[in-house]
């Protein structure tokens, strides 16, 4: 049965044209509340990909694949990208494929930080997939609510015998040259921790770290927190913003967070692996304390 979610507090992300998708962040206690047959999860890394995937057959969400960003949710990096590139849409319907996701299968990302399950969410919900969701808390949250765990390889899932017709621009990105003419005034916002945007970062662009979104223990802090953080920084419900950080996966937990505040982000993929690779760009890069 699909997902309801009768209990929580439903967390919703807008897209462009104003269409409301379902929940973005879900409970561990609303998922095993509410079973459904085809649900898949999706253990999203980013390390050293022998190292990671010890660590997913050490221990991993019951039925759960193996989503290492770099074959699943980025395509190569030419000399000129940033390190972390969208995928094809033909990569990513062939890996859909092989995981059994069909249109209506509900996929729900986790991972060791929410921002590494963010860029699995974010991937998915910008190929066109609607039933997309990051489980909050992720593996800790999930033992704690008592739900089953399994250890080893990826399961084997039935690869479907059609493939899923993506479209890709359904979540708003920005490319390079145009963050190069953004206008004055625009709000440019650096997801980065501290001490890597007072090394450098894009001119005019403001700080606000992914990581204060969320707390030691992997949750994400209430809302009316993540309200607080986002007001500091500048950021009002119905305005518009760009976020980056360093390849496209803390920027896309910020880009969740200001949908579900109100605000209209655009994701620069790229990121400062990118903008770093041109001289030019560099020369222009601001250091230290945003003026």
């Amino acid at each position: 049965m699909p997902m309801t979610f009768p209990t929580m507090d439903m967390t919703h992300v807008s897209v462009r044209g104003g269409h409301v998708l379902e929940p973005a962040f879900v409970q561990a206690e609303d998922l095993l509340a509410c079973p459904n047959d085809d649900r898949l999860f999706v253990d999203v890394r980013l390390g050293d990909p022998d190292i990671e995937y010890r660590a997913y057959r050490d221990g991993h969400i019951f039925g759960a694949v193996h989503g290492q960003i770099r074959d699943a949710f980025a395509a190569e990096p030419t000399p000129a990208s940033g390190n972390l590139p969208l995928p094809g849409l033909g990569q990513l319907a062939d890996t859909l494929r092989n995981w059994g996701v069909g249109r209506d299968t509900e996929i729900v990302v986790y991972g060791p930080t929410p921002a590494l399950a963010a860029r699995g969410w974010w991937v998915l919900r910008w190929a066109g997939l609607a039933k997309v969701f990051l489980l909050d808390g992720g593996l800790k949250a999930w033992i704690a609510a008592g739900g089953a765990l399994a250890r080893g390889d990826e399961p084997h899932r039935r690869r479907l015998p059609e493939v899923l017709a993506l479209a890709g621009g359904d979540l708003p990105q920005i490319e390079v040259d145009e963050v190069e003419q953004l206008p004055d005034g625009a709000v440019l916002v650096d997801a980065r921790d501290e001490a890597s945007y007072l090394a450098g970062h894009i001119p005019g662009a403001r700080h606000l770290a992914a990581s204060e979104f969320w707390t030691p223990s992997g949750r994400l802090r209430p809302a009316s927190e993540r309200a607080r953080l986002l007001a500091q920084a500048g950021l009002e419900p119905d305005g518009e913003a760009v976020v980056y950080c360093g390849g496209g996966v803390l920027s896309a937990l910020v880009a969740m967070i200001m949908a579900e505040a109100g605000i209209r982000p655009r994701l620069y993929v790229g990121s400062w692996s990118e903008w770093n690779k041109d001289p030019e760009r560099m020369r222009r890069s601001a250091v230290g304390e945003q003026a």
